[in-house]
């Protein structure tokens, strides 16, 4: 029988769903942790090390209140032997408390009942200062947890993200961190400290008062650690799985939203609604075994502790009668009792919310792990005269399946030059662009700018150098102007009418709504391919760029506008070396120098002219766009 459905009878049901569940489960191949319990710690640690006042308020203060509640029974019990036996009845009791209110004169009813209220007034007053500072240190953490890892995810290179699906990414920023990791990365953390604090004073006190009664109450105790042994690799496997099943449904919400053209072009609806309701189930299934085994497990720590309170009852009661205690120790024994079972009840939350924190951990810490060659920036400056001359040496680049891209690529592109990079499908050009603005580097072989290696440069200048446009323009959920300006400080007005103007995109302006300011929605859904197409050319060339990379980018345009567009371009006011990857004839005749690709390797080098006349691989492709075209 699978390790999964052993944790208790009640997950033995024939239920369906459950079945197939567990069949799920047996079947799932679950993603070893990656990290150990001491690089997860060490993870946390990191945080709270950046706010050492905060890490000391709570250290200190969660003692202190755990101190401050424990002393309350000792005195509550005074109160009622005073009652009973009067001050005399105080002399009994050789513990500190008790021996300081005597020593100075606090005997009588009334005074132990003020300080009694005093007691508990100071245990809610650090009571509130430790909540106010779990409350902000627990928002606190969540954001940086957030933004740490976005930041570092930022960083990566193409190849993280064809590791990571979209879905599965946004899921651990969003559920694992604000779900799994907000409450518990503070409140949990600390309420279980707390808890560890209040059981060990407790029992230690308790044990001072009666030996024999404190062992019988603690006795149920050992058994939420056997339980809580056996339990945790199960409840592991249930989080781990549940997690992947919410990664699974984002993804495809987010591969159904950003394809909503395609799925409605092919009347695809009732399929993707069958295919979504399945995948919900699937969570929702997962959910719902994860919050069983969860609350048995909890439960069985509500239940314990309850039943140790019998006992005290039941023995204390007794040893009133016997008179081996009095009636004020016996209450204060069952006040520490009451007084344990939140405490209990945190431990418990604590180890199975621990148990599902850690697989968010390791979800967080194996994002920031992951080994993709991050892009790290050079220190050189770029030189005021440097020019747009381009040259590969003998790179190399494989992805992370090992599948090789690249193989031993060299050329030299001379500045000024409009080189094109044509190929097959898959034959290396659009990684070869992507390694000059370094948004990847290559395992080996070296790329340079104006003879300069691109890793020696500062990235914001070599990036700045160089204007890029890919073959699926990105656009935001903004405003025109604000996808041509990026962010970017500086730009005039003028130089943003320039790019419009040079891009095509000028007569496009009049047909929206509020010109410039026209919202194009999620990725540029309200405008057309050829509309994203310009608007992603003018963000490229508003910085005027001494380098223009132009991947497949004019693919939407029409052959009028795709003519305006080159006749603006080779016409600049200042001289730029273009990269272009296309498929348009137009284009491939006018440019001056032709690259050809197969495999990853240069396979020819020339013009239109020559290398039609030698009427190899290029002349295969040129015939065959010229024939699409036509069709």
């Amino acid at each position: 029988m699978s390790e999964t459905t052993n944790i208790i009878e009640d997950l033995k049901k024939p239920d369906s769903k459950h079945v197939d569940l567990k069949k799920k489960e047996e079947t799932f191949t679950q993603r070893q942790m990656r990290f150990t319990w001491a690089q997860k710690i060490k993870w946390i640690a990191a945080y709270y090390a950046r706010f050492p006042y905060v890490l000391f308020v709570l250290l200190f203060f969660t003692a202190l209140h755990a101190a401050s509640m424990v002393v309350q029974p000792i005195i509550f019990r005074n109160v009622i032997d005073n009652l009973r036996g009067g001050p005399e009845a105080l002399n009994q009791y050789d513990d500190f408390i008790t021996r300081f209110l005597v020593d100075n004169g606090w005997t009588s009813t009334g005074d132990l009942s003020l300080v009694f209220l005093a007691f508990a007034t100071i245990s809610l007053l650090i009571y509130l200062i430790v909540q106010n500072h779990r409350a902000w240190m627990n928002s606190r953490l969540e954001m940086e947890f957030r933004q740490e890892v976005f930041a570092d995810i930022s960083e990566h290179s193409p190849r993280f993200f064809g590791a990571f699906n979209t879905g599965d990414i946004i899921t651990r920023l969003t559920d694992d961190v604000a779900e799994k990791l907000s409450w518990f990365s503070c409140s949990g953390i600390f309420r279980f400290y707390e808890a560890l604090l209040m059981v060990a004073f407790s029992v230690i006190v308790m044990l001072s008062l009666n030996v024999k009664l404190a062992l019988i109450t603690i006795a149920p105790l050992p058994a939420l650690i056997i339980i809580y042994g056996f339990c945790a690799t199960k409840l592991d496997k249930r989080y781990d799985y549940l997690q992947s099943r919410i990664s699974k449904l984002n993804d495809l919400m987010d591969a159904c939203f950003s394809g909503i053209r395609v799925v409605k072009a092919y009347c695809q609806e009732e399929p993707q609604k069958k295919h979504f309701a399945k995948v919900v189930e699937d969570r929702r299934t997962a959910e719902i075994s994860a919050v069983r085994a969860q609350t048995v497990i909890e439960s069985f720590y509500t239940y314990i502790p309850e039943f140790g309170i019998a006992l005290a009852l039941v023995a204390g009661g007794y040893m009133v009668i016997q008179g081996e205690i009095t009636l004020g120790g016996f209450l204060a024994f069952d006040y520490f009792v009451m007084l344990l079972i939140f405490p209990m009840l945190d431990i418990g939350s604590f180890l199975v919310k621990g148990l599902q924190s850690a697989v968010s951990i390791d979800r967080l810490m194996e994002l920031q792990s992951y080994k993709s060659g991050k892009v790290k920036s050079g220190t050189k400056p770029l030189p005021s005269d440097i020019q747009g001359e381009i040259s590969f040496e003998d790179v190399s680049l494989s992805l992370s399946d090992s599948r090789s891209v690249l193989a031993n690529v060299s050329f030299t592109i001379e500045s000024g030059q409009t080189v094109a990079l044509v190929g097959k499908v898959g034959s290396g050009k659009t990684w070869t662009a992507n390694l000059i603005p370094r948004l990847i580097d290559p395992d080996s072989g070296i790329v340079k700018i104006g003879g300069i290696p691109v890793t020696d440069l500062r990235l914001e200048d070599l990036r700045g150098l160089i204007g890029f446009v890919s073959q699926e323009p990105a656009l935001f959920s903004d405003t025109i102007e604000n996808n041509i300006l990026f962010g970017r400080e500086n730009i005039k007005p003028a130089d943003i009418d320039w790019a419009i103007e040079v891009s095509q995109l000028k007569s496009e302006l009049a047909r929206f709504p509020d010109g410039l300011q026209t919202s194009v929605g999620t990725r540029g859904l309200t405008i057309s391919g050829g509309q994203k197409q310009r608007v992603a050319m003018a963000r490229a060339l508003v910085t005027k760029p001494r380098i223009l990379i132009l991947d497949d980018c004019t693919s939407a345009l029409d052959a009028s506008t795709e003519d305006k567009l080159w006749e603006a371009l080779n016409n600049l006011p200042y001289p730029t070396t273009n990269i272009v990857i296309t498929h348009r004839t137009a284009t491939l005749s006018a440019v001056d120098r032709i690259l050809v690709f197969d495999n990853g390797r240069i396979v020819a080098d020339g013009t239109h002219e020559e290398l039609i006349a030698q009427g190899e691989l290029y002349a295969e492709l040129y015939r065959h766009d010229k024939l699409v075209e036509a069709v």
